[in-house]
């Protein structure tokens, strides 16, 4: 009885620790709230307005109730974003330390994630619009590789289309190639526990490896997550896997494949693109 109420005290504080700003707070007597955007695991979004240039921003900061690993993970986001430099990513502005809390400022990217584009404005997609997406993602995706980060989180709430270009998003839990993850920030985040060969935290644990290849793993899934927008199950039939139930090209199958197999399909994510650019070429000419 006693262990409860202690649980659902701590529930409580938690929840109001992590009350969101109000609209028209201003953080640092400089970004005022317009609204909250969203609110992850470790930390909050919100879209403002800096009062002394007059542009709208996004303000990421920490979750109050994640402590020290909410800052730490908030201090290596920005780190990172600091060093990038690509239309397709969001440019860092400054980061800004209020009391216990504190934030990135980026570029708002106005728009909405492949993720609200499929489940609530039930868009489909067939499956050469989704390769394009992948051909789309790829570019800011070599260029991060290419200055030695991978963003292990590939998935459709964090791709935002705007104006008919994708923009990858969130590097929260990104981190330099081959890098291993402080004791504490792997704990938190779930990955150093075993996980089982066939579920979803499995697919989690493909995805958080330090290397390419996890990010080309993302890709393979967020293919299969914008194919699936369009498919409907025959009523009574068994579960298939993916092959079966998509009934993809042979072609658009072999490459979908190798971005989702266990040992890395190319040497490098230019390799990786330029399959796909040769793909999407040939399926141009046969139709």
């Amino acid at each position: 009885m006693m262990n409860r109420i202690i649980t659902r005290w701590r529930g409580m504080m938690e929840a109001w620790r992590d009350y969101p700003l109000q609209q028209g707070a201003v953080w640092n007597g400089r970004y005022r709230v317009d609204r909250l955007l969203g609110m992850g695991s470790y930390g909050q979004a919100y879209v403002c307005r800096d009062l002394e240039s007059g542009a709208v921003v996004l303000l990421k900061r920490n979750k109050p109730s994640k402590g020290q690993v909410g800052i730490e993970l908030l201090r290596r986001e920005n780190a990172i974003m600091e060093q990038l430099s690509h239309p397709q990513i969001p440019v860092r502005i400054a980061y800004s330390k209020r009391r216990r809390d504190e934030a990135i400022i980026m570029e708002y990217v106005e728009g909405f994630n492949l993720e609200h584009a499929i489940y609530e404005q039930k868009m489909t997609f067939d499956a050469r619009e989704a390769l394009s997406m992948l051909q789309q993602l790829l570019g800011p995706l070599r260029y991060l590789h290419a200055q030695g980060f991978v963003h292990r989180d590939v998935r459709i709430p964090n791709v935002l289309l705007q104006d008919g270009v994708l923009h990858l998003v969130d590097f929260g839990l990104a981190c330099r190639v081959g890098e291993e993850l402080p004791p504490a920030l792997r704990d938190a985040l779930g990955e150093g526990e075993a996980m089982a060969a066939q579920s979803a935290a499995a697919v989690k644990h493909r995805m958080r490896g330090p290397y390419p290849s996890s990010d080309w793993f993302g890709l393979g899934h967020l293919f299969l997550f914008v194919m699936y927008s369009g498919y409907e199950h025959p009523e009574g039939a068994e579960e298939g896997t993916w092959m079966e139930e998509l009934r993809l090209e042979p072609e658009i199958e072999q490459f979908v494949a190798k971005l989702l197999q266990d040992e890395p399909a190319w040497q490098s994510t230019e390799q990786c693109e330029e399959e796909l650019i040769s793909l999407l070429h040939k399926l141009r000419q046969a139709h």
